[in-house]
């Protein structure tokens, strides 16, 4: 699997930040019906979300080495078709501007081949200290971080 940024674009109000990664479909992420299995999207977007924090220094033992974590809160996926092996899929992931002490994220899954459509989701992720506790105001090392890159609200 190979990360290719697709950089940041232009936007009205806050940059777009996204980046894409490819994925080759392997015959041991298949079902019965030779479809990728539902849960492997969930890794598919987490390779995303990694490739991610490593372009735009988001990653997550940064974040933990700040005194946070980021645990899930949401996730909403939808299922437009099926991948099977050996198919190369593209996963985009895209930061949505959020307020407060969270990061949502929406997701593209696209059959490289023929640009299919295949998934969207969207997670958002929370902060809590080390020791659990949620954190409703956004942490300093976040607001620094959006504004490095240039997001407003």
């Amino acid at each position: 699997m190979t990360t290719n940024n697709t950089g940041v674009k232009s936007h009205s109000i806050s940059p777009t930040l996204s980046t894409t990664v490819r994925v080759q479909v392997r015959f041991s992420e298949v079902d019965s019906l030779r479809i990728v299995w539902h849960g492997n999207y969930l890794k598919y977007m987490e390779d995303a979300r990694e490739a991610f924090g490593h372009t735009f220094g988001l990653e997550y033992m940064y974040m933990y080495n700040q005194g946070f974590l980021a645990p899930m809160y949401d996730i909403k996926m939808k299922y437009i078709g099926p991948a099977t092996t050996d198919d190369t899929l593209l996963v985009t992931i895209t930061y949505r501007p959020a307020r407060g002490a969270k990061v949502i994220f929406d997701y593209e899954i696209r059959r490289e081949s023929d640009n299919t459509l295949l998934f969207t989701a969207e997670t958002t992720q929370l902060f809590t200290t080390h020791e659990g506790e949620f954190v409703l105001s956004c942490p300093d090392f976040l607001a620094e971080w959006k504004k490095k890159h240039n997001i407003c609200l």
